[in-house]
This record gives C-alpha cells, sequence and structure tokens, in this order.
C-alpha cells in the first residue's frame, strides 16, 4: 500500500467519523443522552420516522432527543442503525434507562 492510499483512507474514515458524529448533537451542538429500552429481546415500538411499528432490538444504540412529548406522553428516541439512515421512535418513560454521554 502507498501512502497516497493510506491518506485517502484516513481522509475517508475522518469524514464518516465526522458525519456520524453530527446524529450525535442537538441542533445546538449538545450531546444527545445514551439510552437503552428496559428488558431483554425486543420490542415494538412505533417508528415517527416510518409511520409504523417496527421491532426494535432493546440493547439498541439510542439516543434521547430533545424534543417534546408526544400527544400520549411518549418520548422521541433516535436510532442510528445504519451508516445512511436512522431512525426515530416514541417510547414510554417508564420503559427508558438513561446511560449518559459515552
Amino acid at each position: 500500500m502507498s501512502i497516497e492510499e493510506e491518506d485517502t483512507l484516513s481522509l475517508s474514515a475522518r469524514a464518516l467519523v465526522e458525519k456520524l458524529e453530527k446524529f450525535m448533537v442537538s441542533k445546538g451542538g449538545n450531546l444527545l443522552p445514551s439510552v437503552k429500552l428496559k428488558g431483554d429481546g425486543g420490542g415494538y415500538y412505533y417508528s415517527a420516522s416510518d409511520k409504523s411499528f417496527v421491532y426494535v432490538d432493546k440493547n439498541s444504540e439510542l439516543y434521547l432527543l430533545p424534543w417534546k412529548r408526544d400527544e400520549k406522553g411518549r418520548l422521541y428516541l433516535y436510532s442510528p442503525y445504519t451508516f445512511k439512515q436512522g431512525m426515530i421512535i416514541l417510547a414510554e418513560e417508564d420503559d427508558i434507562i438513561l446511560l449518559g454521554f459515552n
């Protein structure tokens, strides 16, 4: 591998990291707190982005969004489950464990 190939790879990796970091902060630049869903396995949660119920693994990487609760009092959670797109789900506050900032 030449030096030029190494530089290209590091630039691509840096660009990917910078893109992923943008998903983990609010519009104001504040980090989003990391959360987890209580329990084992998975469950079905309403996806605001897909407008349908989706299966979510309760050990998934999730972030609490700083938005007002919906009309049923549920909180909005963001899941960056792929590099190209994310998913926003709604969950009851009692179903959420706050992990903090990782």
